[in-house]
């Protein structure tokens, strides 16, 4: 069954031109409603579309300037005046290697799109975040989407220490 995309309220991040435009596209064609759909060209902008706006999806470039994709994402996550710590974040990159995977995921993503994008991609994404919701973790470094996707069950020795150790 397809989702129903029409009601919800969508912000593009990018400070390509093209890609907007694409991106825009993209969404009207899993049918998302035209006038749903805002934009920003760097994550300060669209910090201020978040305050203005009730977005229920950001669709953000990681390679922007003067904040890109991973400081917003920092940002939204841990800021005490953030507009929406909990609004999903899809982190869209040029750059697919895993150290750039791994500083969006950690800095609070709740998925990864690489590029090149298409039509299916992209709805995958936004079916990931609306069907499979994952909660949100808190820690000393790290405040976000919990990073485990699989539910594997552990086979072995519980190695965490639960009292202290004397030598």
């Amino acid at each position: 069954m397809a989702l129903d995309l029409k009601r919800l309220q969508f912000l593009i991040v990018d400070d390509n031109e093209f890609m907007k435009r694409l991106l825009r596209e993209l969404l009207w064609a899993i049918d998302c409603a035209p006038e749903h759909v805002r934009f920003a060209s760097n994550g300060r902008d669209a910090l201020q579309v978040l305050r203005d706006y009730p977005i229920d999806i950001v669709i953000c470039d990681i390679n922007m300037r003067p904040m890109n994709g991973k400081e917003f994402t920092t940002y939204v996550r841990t800021s005490p005046s953030s507009p929406d710590p909990h609004v999903p974040i899809i982190v869209c990159t040029g750059h697919a290697e895993l150290k750039h995977i791994c500083d969006a995921r950690d800095a609070g993503a709740n998925e990864i799109l690489a590029k090149p994008i298409t039509v299916n991609s992209v709805y995958e994404r936004i079916r990931s975040i609306v069907e499979n919701p994952r909660p949100f973790v808190r820690s000393d470094t790290y405040y976000g989407p919990d990073r485990r996707r699989q539910k594997n069950p552990f086979n072995g020795p519980d190695r965490r220490v639960t009292t202290p150790v004397l030598v």
